[in-house]
């Protein structure tokens, strides 16, 4: 695949596909919004950390090649490999709903673990979506109303390894510890997606600038159960 074509390479200037191109452009914009925090070239980091092996491997250390993208022309410094799941899976949801109402589907929900895209129900009503507190599968935190709009939710619990998870600070190579929990609705599920690694990567005093800049509402659970949640957000929430 392209995310690993680059994992055994000499650093230089390479032409990849429009759709890579694309998702690596929004990427860049999401590292530099986050000073570095964001970056999916933390596929090796990953690795190292143990997360999808059972064998013992090395500690993590924060040695990331650097990249940008440029239209559709990849620099890399180095040997490098991306993991895209981070905004990836929300554009994935986004095309299947694209292929679903260009079939003449007109009311559609597509939901792919924890993030979804749809229009509203056949009787006009909205989709009804619980958003679980962080660790506990028995409660939610909100239940939100979802219609002609993406949603997206992510923890630090679902994928665990040895003593972290998998959302990783690449400027440190460590699990982020300031935020356990965070959804977010957009026009998109891409846009959600976006919303909620920028949440996880973020101190809270960005939020609302950052939910201006992707059309997004958001629902945060930090390390100390402290919730916080933009004005618009569409559903109850139980604190």
């Amino acid at each position: 695949s392209e995310v690993n074509a680059f994992r055994h390479i000499a650093p230089g200037s390479y032409i990849v596909s429009s759709e890579l191109a694309m998702l690596l452009a929004r990427a860049m914009r999401l590292r530099t919004l986050t000073k570095g925090a964001f970056d999916p070239a933390v596929a090796p980091l990953l690795e190292k950390a143990g997360y999808g092996r059972a064998d013992v491997v090395a500690p993590i250390a924060a040695d990331l090649h650097s990249w940008s993208i440029a239209g559709e022309l990849l620099t890399i410094s180095g040997p490098t490999a991306f993991d895209l799941g981070g905004i990836g899976k929300g554009y994935a949801i986004d095309r299947v709903f694209e292929l679903l109402r260009d079939e003449g589907h007109e009311f559609v929900l597509v939901e792919g673990g924890g993030d979804m895209v749809g229009t509203v129900k056949a009787d006009g009503s909205p989709w009804r979506v619980a958003v679980e507190w962080p660790g506990r599968p028995d409660s939610a935190v909100s239940l939100v109303n979802l219609a002609h709009a993406g949603f997206a939710a992510s923890d630090v619990f679902r994928r665990r390894f040895r003593d972290g998870h998998h959302i990783l600070d690449a400027t440190s190579g460590a699990p982020v510890r300031r935020v356990i929990g965070a959804a977010a609705t957009a026009r998109s599920a891409w846009d959600a997606d976006t919303m909620t690694s920028l949440l996880f990567m973020s101190p809270a005093e960005e939020y609302r600038k950052l939910a201006t800049l992707y059309v997004a509402e958001y629902l945060v659970v930090d390390a100390v159960e402290k919730v916080y949640v933009s004005r618009k957000w569409e559903g109850e929430v139980y604190v």
